[in-house]
């Protein structure tokens, strides 16, 4: 049986690393503009808005992560127009702090009523490793205090689960793919001690947009870019990738590791790839100079309109 489809899709970028008010806009990309919109802020992190409307009409409106804290997501949220009081459901890709740092803050600004789907090991205490051994955090994400926050206990979603016609969270996501070299600098802390994380709450969404394929969405991508698109295309059997969309997290590759990402991705041969956040500015850049116009630039504030 096909997978079933979305017919529009309106994509809005929240909170992410960069903002530029001086882009042009063009084809399905809506950019800011001087004026109110020359006070957004950038900031690491990450969250955007959605609306996903299925053939009968019925629109699906989601926020997908949060960004690190309120400042920047309340205030561009408000110039960028969008409620989150209207959304059907609030997505947490997974359990770091640049992503789910503004959740309490959305809560105590506005009146939210949509469930949290997140994946079951989104909660606990997490960190980074850094180069010299030191680690950075720790970050606790209590899944009490986010169920107090939200006035209900979250949805926790580790396999595919349906939000709306055309319309995914993907799940846990099978690390497969012999492409991806996997981000080995994250930690969580078991039994009192920390040790090496593997991500496994990594989800992303999946958007099956009839006449285009598949648009897949990324908050930061810890499964691997080709893990993730595999997993998109077992839930849609047989639909091509058309967009690649977040953060993709190739900002530690060597050279070579980024090639091997490039090539890959060209004989995906997507219609459209928009890298941000934890892509990394060098990653974007060459992604940009091999995918050309497919890559173009990306800013707090942009649009992506498909139908």
């Amino acid at each position: 049986m096909p997978a079933e489809q979305a017919v529009r899709l309106s994509f809005t970028v929240v909170v992410d690393n960069n903002v530029d008010i001086f882009l042009p806009s063009s084809g399905p990309l809506r950019y800011p503009s001087p004026g109110p919109q020359s006070m957004l802020l950038g900031a690491q992190g990450f969250s955007a808005w959605l609306e996903v409307e299925g053939p009968g009409g019925e629109t699906t409106r989601l926020l997908y992560d949060f960004g690190r804290g309120g400042p920047a997501l309340l205030n561009n949220l408000r110039l960028l127009g969008l409620d989150p009081a209207q959304a059907d459901y609030l997505v947490l890709s997974h359990g770091h702090i640049d992503h789910y740092g503004g959740l309490r803050d959305i809560t105590e600004a506005y009146d939210i009523k949509a469930p949290l789907i997140t994946h079951p090991r989104t909660f606990g205490e997490r960190g980074v490793k850094k180069p010299g051994g030191q680690v950075a955090g720790p970050w606790v994400l209590d899944r009490e205090e986010t169920a107090a926050w939200l006035g209900a206990r979250p949805i926790l979603a580790d396999s595919p689960t349906p939000l709306g016609p055309g319309l995914w969270v993907s799940g846990g996501i099978p690390r497969q793919s012999p492409r991806d070299v996997l981000w080995p600098g994250g930690l969580r802390r078991e039994d009192g001690q920390w040790q090496p994380d593997n991500l496994e709450d990594d989800q992303a969404l999946v958007v099956n947009l009839a006449g285009r394929g598949l648009v897949v969405i990324t908050g930061c991508c810890h499964a691997g870019v080709f893990n993730t698109i595999a997993a998109a295309q077992a839930i849609c059997p047989g639909v091509p990738l058309y967009a690649l969309v977040g953060g993709l997290h190739l900002n530690f590759l060597d050279a070579a590791q980024l090639e091997g990402v490039v090539a890959g991705l060209l004989e995906e041969n997507p219609g459209l790839v928009l890298p941000m956040h934890c892509t990394g500015a060098l990653a974007q850049q060459t992604l940009r100079n091999r995918l050309g116009a497919r890559c173009p630039f990306t800013t707090v504030g942009m649009t992506l309109a498909l139908d």
